[in-house]
């Protein structure tokens, strides 16, 4: 949960701390996916009450922080939440069919991935709709793909943290710092659950990420799912992104033990200590959607103490938001972060100066994917 609110702290970071620990494999097992449920789930407040996304919730920082703004933070809090836990739990009924089709499906694309990833980026692209439109995004995917890939050879211990934040969270305050707006109480109302048909859309593409490396991160798939259905409003594609990042975190178990590929880097890790074996599965499922449960209902709890908080000015807070991403940078990344930090700041104002999507920004991990797969 600690990790899930202090951006910069990763399940990852847990698990390769607990990787030095002289504890049992079992438990290490245990452990890390405890933490994995519980960092996802929590990791909904910064995206919406600071708008400083984890690299698996980019997508849900505007949306999220748009609806703070209006005072209806803990409505997007409560539908994350539930959608995700919806989410998750449909992806478990539909597991041991994953563990079958997962295989058939990769043995046939596995060649055609790269070629997939550009298309598909191609396809992005091209829904600005106008020639001037579709080269500036273009040129936003390719500036942020260079800088993906240049920021992998510095040899840094979370190298999406600064790129990440600098593109979504510091690009949005230097963009704001002209204006002054009032952070308003955050009302309590009763959700209405107009967002479910999202959900279960976000389930099925959830486990269709865990077949694509560099498209793993619920913010690309939401926007291919975003231009297949019809226009989403805040709170749907909030659902959307979150169910998709619940959905991934079950199929990625599937995907570990059908096609051998890791697409969460705490089960990663966990898979090299401990060595997963099929009979686990049902266990670790368990643990996974248990912590995902208990972390819910902490956050629901916690965010409706938030109702009672007092304006703040976002030229204030954006400002702290800057110093403290800053310090976390370096304390973190060093001072290869704080470059990569300030470059990623730089291009993420890019995209509304232009008027084309932030979506083209994800071209930060698309580029660095086709190109080693290539």
């Amino acid at each position: 949960m600690l990790s899930g609110l202090i951006p910069g702290i990763h399940s990852n970071t847990i698990a390769s701390t607990l990787a030095a620990a002289q504890i049992s494999h079992e438990l290490f097992a245990y452990v890390v996916v405890a933490a994995l449920g519980a960092h996802l789930i929590f990791s909904f407040f910064p995206s919406v009450f600071l708008s400083v996304p984890d690299s698996q919730l980019a997508a849900c920082a505007l949306p999220g922080h748009r609806m703070t703004m209006q005072g209806r933070g803990i409505e997007a809090i409560e539908v994350c939440v539930l959608s995700a836990l919806i989410a998750s739990l449909s992806s478990a009924l539909f597991f041991p069919a994953a563990l079958v089709a997962l295989p058939a499906i990769y043995s046939n694309i596995e060649p055609f991935i790269p070629a997939m990833l550009a298309a598909a980026s191609i396809f992005l692209a091209m829904q600005e709709k106008k020639a001037e439109k579709i080269l500036l995004a273009a040129f936003v995917f390719l500036l942020s793909g260079l800088l993906g890939l240049a920021t992998l050879r510095l040899g840094m211990q979370d190298p999406l943290f600064p790129s990440f934040s600098g593109l979504f969270a510091a690009s949005g305050i230097i963009l704001s710092a002209g204006s002054q707006r009032w952070l308003s109480a955050q009302r309590i109302t009763k959700t209405k659950l107009d967002f479910l048909p999202f959900v279960f859309v976000g389930a099925a593409f959830g486990m269709l990420s865990d077949l694509l490396p560099g498209m793993a991160a619920p913010a690309q798939i939401a926007a291919f799912a975003s231009i297949l259905l019809p226009p989403a409003k805040p709170k749907q594609f909030l659902a959307l992104v979150s169910s998709i990042a619940a959905s991934h975190a079950v199929f990625s178990f599937a995907a570990l033990m059908s096609i051998g590929k890791a697409r969460e880097g705490s089960i990663a890790i966990m898979q090299e200590v401990a060595q997963l074996q099929a009979p686990q599965l049902p266990a670790l499922l368990g643990v996974l959607l248990a912590s995902m449960g208990l972390a819910g209902v902490i956050l629901l709890k916690a965010a409706k103490k938030l109702a009672q908080m007092q304006a703040l000015g976002s030229k204030e807070f954006g400002l702290l938001m800057l110093a403290y991403l800053a310090a976390a940078i370096m304390a973190v990344c060093g001072w290869k972060g704080l470059v990569v930090f300030c470059a990623a700041a730089a291009i993420g104002i890019l995209p509304p100066l232009l008027g084309v999507r932030r979506i083209h920004l994800m071209g930060i991990i698309i580029l660095p994917s086709i190109m080693m797969l290539a």
